[in-house]
């Protein structure tokens, strides 16, 4: 298993250095990750930074709390995208869910949804898990999967109460079966390479982590291999 391509290197404190974002996309580059996913001030530098390296730059849209009117949500959508960002992992209006909403919250995702798709870019969409109910959970699932064009249903945004939680990877993964859509995004809380190895296990298809470079070390270790950009004896 190609540990390293599950995640999502990232960095979205509010103050986080310039020192901290050139650390980052080093890592990024040293261990071959799937994406780094960084705040959206910084995006444009880090995807010029990485141009010709084989990691994707993910933003956020609306983020953490998720509730930008939609037009304006849209119009961020859009222009990361139109300036080349890969993946944009935006936040659910899930107020609007909770409030049954449902015709509100279904404009947004399919508007997003079709965008990155007509426009090459990957969707992720952060529904905040530990606010929904088992049904609250299923029906977004559901729709997302039916009724959308995204690409990623996304756990957390590891500003909230809770990350992920492995039991609600699985209910996801049931739910998906056979379609292989959406793919699921475990984010918030994923510290260890036991962590990790669970969401991937219940059903994961890519992890927002910040301890990436500590759970790749120890994935190595117990392999005693190197997954990355370079060999080492």
């Amino acid at each position: 298993m190609e540990l390293n391509k599950y995640i999502d290197h990232s960095l979205l404190k509010p103050q986080a250095s310039i020192k901290q974002f050139e650390t980052l996309l080093e890592e990024a580059v040293k261990y071959q990750f799937a994406a780094v996913c960084v705040s959206p001030h910084i995006a444009t530098s880090c995807k010029s930074a990485l141009e010709g390296e084989d990691v994707k730059v993910a933003t956020v849209v609306s983020f953490p709390q998720g509730n930008l009117p939609f037009d304006l949500k849209l119009q961020e959508v859009q222009y990361f995208v139109d300036k080349g960002i890969d993946e944009i992992d935006f936040v659910m209006n899930y107020g609007d869910f909770i409030w049954k909403n449902f015709n509100s919250v279904a404009k947004e995702l399919v508007a997003i949804g079709d965008y990155c798709t007509d426009n090459g870019a990957i969707s992720k969409c952060i529904v905040e898990t530990c606010f929904l109910d088992l049904q609250e959970l299923n029906t977004i699932f559901n729709f997302i999967k039916d009724e959308t064009k995204i690409d990623f249903i996304k756990t957390s945004t590891g500003f909230s109460d809770a990350g992920a939680q492995v039991d609600d990877i699985k209910i996801w993964n049931q739910l998906r079966g056979d379609s292989k859509r959406p793919l699921i995004k475990a984010a918030g809380g994923i510290k260890t390479l036991e962590d990790a190895l669970a969401m991937i296990e219940a059903g994961a298809n890519r992890l927002g982590m910040s301890a990436s470079v500590e759970v790749m070390e120890e994935w190595n270790a117990r392999n005693q291999t190197f997954t990355g950009g370079e060999e080492t004896a």
